[in-house]
């Protein structure tokens, strides 16, 4: 008797393990589009404020009518130090900005709500800006960087994107050939040579990375070079943005400048 009774415990006990080993396996595998959302949706409803750096660096060389010993050189790096409360919005923009060619000057933007207030040091007034301008200012690409990452621009994407572990968390890595670029390009117009025509892509990739825990973006990188030929003209573009996210929900609250103030109030 005690032989079957413990015949049956071993039985059920193996039946049990299979069960739970068949429990496991049965578990959806996560998917990048799946990261997308669960991310997007946490930053939406639980992150209140953050700490932004974004650097971004955007040149471009044009070779007119093959002349390569007169090439014409232009671009601009951006580096700002951003602090955001989100819901309401409230957010400090310090950026450092260095055109090629030109002379560095620093750039203090606030945005209150839905509306965007500017002035930097070669003016030393406060203006407020137009629907829009943010985008101009820093680029399509750099402006859904802070004051977090806008992930709804790279569902586009979701079956491309190749999901990794790290440590802390998850990466998502897309590499993108001359007709990803093309959809890239529809999505952010002023992303690589400006100029239509017959192009090549040397480099195109990006990386997102995401706290496991948190499931919030703590890292954007994009590279690309790419070249453009048209009319017997040569374009050229290098393109870098480091983005990076930190002190979640823990940052310091700021005053606003007066005359910030004063114009908010009207």
């Amino acid at each position: 008797m005690k032989k079957i009774v413990s015949a049956l415990a071993i039985g059920s006990l193996v039946f049990l393990l299979a069960a739970c080993t068949n429990s496991g396996g049965a578990q959806k595998k996560l998917t990048a589009g799946d990261l997308l959302d669960k991310s997007q949706e946490a930053m939406d409803t639980s992150l209140k404020a953050v700490h932004s750096h974004v650097v971004y660096d955007d040149y471009a060389v044009t070779v007119y009518d093959g002349d390569i010993e007169n090439p014409e050189k232009a671009g601009v790096k951006f580096d700002m130090q951003v602090e955001a409360f989100l819901d309401p919005a409230k957010i400090h923009v310090k950026s450092n900005v260095l055109p090629r060619g030109e002379k560095a000057w620093d750039m203090d933007l606030y945005q209150v709500e839905d509306r965007v207030f500017v002035s930097d040091d070669r003016k030393g007034e406060w203006e407020e800006l137009t629907s829009g301008s943010v985008e101009e200012l820093f680029g399509a690409l750099a402006s859904v960087t802070y004051p977090t990452l806008d992930l709804s621009k790279f569902k586009e994407f979701e079956d491309e994107l190749i999901l990794e572990p790290i440590e802390y968390g998850y990466a998502l890595n897309l590499t993108l050939d001359r007709d990803g670029v093309k959809r890239f390009k529809e999505i952010f117009p002023d992303f690589g040579p400006r100029e239509d025509g017959f192009s090549i892509v040397d480099k195109m990739e990006l990386v997102i990375t995401f706290n496991k825990k948190t499931s919030y973006v703590t890292s954007f990188k994009m590279s690309s070079d790419m070249r453009n030929y048209s009319g017997g003209n040569s374009y050229r573009s290098r393109q870098k943005l480091n983005a990076t996210y930190s002190y979640f929900n823990d940052i310091e609250d700021f005053n606003l400048p007066k005359e910030v103030s004063v114009l908010a109030a009207e």
